[in-house]
């Protein structure tokens, strides 16, 4: 199974920053390849992706369930592609660091399912990191952005 996590300091409150990170639609655009976000209900969404996975480049839509919101440190997560077999978790993790200094973690863990699971996974094994890691210098350009 293809994992990722990436964490670093963000220069912004834990409270504000658990303002922006509790509701999802506001740290979607923050994904590589985001192209929409859709609200099911409070725990379920629907997120447009553009995946770029060397070979194979398309728009898939991730079914993603909030399992877990602890406030203000973790929220968690699973995620499923509706046109592909992906399925996976992943998880969103700060500890207050100081009164406007917050470190954040965030891991990912995906895996192909079904006949083109060995090929998925491959793929994703050289992805995710990238991605992951994008998230995580997204969301700090945004927040620290915000606080100023």
């Amino acid at each position: 199974m293809p994992v990722a996590s990436e964490s670093g300091n963000v220069n912004c409150n834990i409270d504000t920053m658990w303002e922006f990170i509790k509701e999802m639609e506001n740290w979607a655009p923050c994904m590589p390849g985001y192209v929409s976000f859709q609200k099911v209900d409070t725990n379920v969404s629907i997120w447009a992706l553009k995946g770029d996975m060397g070979i194979l480049k398309r728009t898939m839509n991730f079914k993603v369930t909030v399992t877990e919101r602890v406030k203000p440190e973790r929220v968690a997560f699973k995620l499923e592609a509706q046109s592909i077999g992906i399925k996976g978790e992943g998880s969103y993790r700060a500890v207050r660091k100081g009164t406007d200094m917050t470190e954040v973690e965030f891991y990912l863990d995906m895996s192909g399912t079904g006949i083109p699971a060995k090929v998925v996974n491959v793929l994703l094994s050289k992805t995710l990191p990238r991605d992951c890691k994008e998230l995580k210098e997204n969301l700090i350009e945004v927040l620290e952005k915000d606080e100023m």
